[in-house]
């Protein structure tokens, strides 16, 4: 990659930078960043010093230079190329992240700045976001949890739908309510909510479909069981939006996502196991027909990590700053154990599809007929 001496370049400040003792020296702090240098003659750790992001590229390579004749400009190039392979390196220009109401989203910008390099500037996830339009299906467990975050992460746009009211078995585990908002519409405490932590955000709280366009859309409701879950899939796959959608269980959480025409649907992975396991549409017709999802059973500590993993996963789908974890499979989080596991992986069934695909497998969707009784939220 070309780099012009005209440049200010620095070593990522998120990354520190020390002697370990007289011939080696260390830059990061953790594990699988960190790197260790041997350089008995001091030429790198002078490189690396220079390179604070106060001075160009060509002034770098001739104080180097200064410092040990002999190292000349090619060199320094040849190091300054493998120290961004690495990742160590980004354009030192300042950032508009630096000061103003921006300022809000400098420590985003530090984090994302790990997955930037000097070809692609580090504010680049960051003003994504702000760009963006995320859809937040439900504000219980999990969506209390991930509109805070979502506020916080700055996308631009957020609309969140629920028609609950807040009620006192809510307090274990939703923390965006308090006893004062007992009877109130959690729609209305998440308008006040946005309007108190990121006011630039342009938050809308509604009671109703949504028929708007988005850029990612996260679901986090759980009534009726699979019903919704299958009905927000059906929204998102018409409208070509990808989503996320997670939940919480007894001792596992579990998250996956889906990108239109692109890896499987929710449809597409019914068929999957319905066509792995002949019981499995008897299963799914006892569990419609239990109506279990009545019982709450909700862990603050549990709902809040899963909601993280499914807050990082709208992220990662909206800014590609790096790779979703859950697109096309099924991830579980063992809360007992903290352990990561895919439970599943199912490909796109272009023919047998009924909502992403060509096909209508009548066999194997009967089983909704009888659930598809309606709900405030999605019809």
């Amino acid at each position: 990659m070309p780099v012009s001496l005209d440049r200010l370049i620095r070593v990522k400040p998120i990354y520190p930078v020390y002697r370990l003792d007289g011939t080696r020296f260390r830059i990061g702090a953790q594990a699988g960043v960190t790197v260790d240098f041997t350089d008995p003659y001091g030429q790198l750790w002078t490189l690396v010093e220079a390179l604070d992001g106060t001075r160009t590229l060509g002034e770098v390579a001739a104080a180097v230079g200064r410092a040990h004749p002999g190292i000349g400009v090619e060199d320094v190039l040849g190091a300054v190329r493998d120290l961004d392979g690495r990742g160590f390196l980004e354009d030192a220009r300042p950032s508009p992240y630096d000061g103003g109401d921006a300022r809000r989203y400098q420590g985003n910008v530090n984090y994302f700045s790990h997955y930037a390099g000097l070809s692609a500037a580090r504010e680049q996830p960051q003003d994504r976001l702000r760009g963006a339009h995320c859809v937040l299906l439900g504000l219980g467990g999990g969506g209390s949890y991930i509109l805070p975050m979502l506020l916080a992460a700055g996308f631009g746009r957020i609309t969140a739908v629920d028609y609950d009211r807040v009620e006192l078995s809510n307090l274990n585990r939703q923390f965006l309510y308090r006893e004062s908002d007992l009877g109130a519409y959690k729609t209305a405490v998440a308008a006040r909510t946005a309007r108190e932590v990121n006011p630039g955000v342009e938050f809308a709280a509604v009671q109703r479909r949504i028929e708007s366009a988005a850029d990612v859309a996260i679901c986090a409701i759980d009534e009726p069981p699979f019903v919704a879950q299958r009905r927000v899939n059906a929204g998102c796959v018409q409208e070509g939006v990808p989503y996320v959608c997670g939940g919480s269980f007894v001792t596992r959480g579990r998250l996956f996502s889906v990108r239109p025409h692109e890896t499987g649907c929710m449809d597409c992975l019914h068929l999957y196991y319905s066509r792995a396991d002949p019981s499995y549409l008897a299963q799914l017709a006892g569990a419609l027909r239990a109506e279990h999802g009545r019982v709450t059973l909700a862990f603050a500590p549990h709902i809040a990590l899963i909601a993280s993993l499914i807050t990082g996963e709208a992220i990662r789908l909206v800014t590609g700053h790096a790779e979703p974890i859950a697109l096309g499979r099924q991830l579980d989080v063992h809360f007992e154990t903290g352990e990561l596991e895919v439970m599943s992986q199912w490909p796109r069934d272009p023919d047998g599809c009924p909502v992403c695909g060509d096909g209508a497998d009548a066999a194997s969707f009967a089983v909704w007929a009888e659930a598809e009784s309606g709900s405030p939220m999605l019809r």
